[in-house]
């Protein structure tokens, strides 16, 4: 159960980091994210996929 959360978590980070590249690029510039806001949305989402591995 911990593995399918981590996996979960994992592939919506990864989707969340391809939809700003691709932004990125789209748009031709620098997307900036400062640390105290990615680690709350990495809590976040890991949170949010051990809820959805509970049901």
């Amino acid at each position: 159960m911990q593995m399918e959360t981590f996996g979960r978590g994992c592939l919506w980070l990864i989707l969340g980091s391809l939809g700003l590249l691709v932004l990125a690029i789209i748009t031709q510039s620098s997307i900036n994210i400062p640390i105290f806001v990615f680690i709350p949305i990495v809590i976040l989402v890991f949170w949010l996929a051990s809820k959805k591995s509970r049901k």
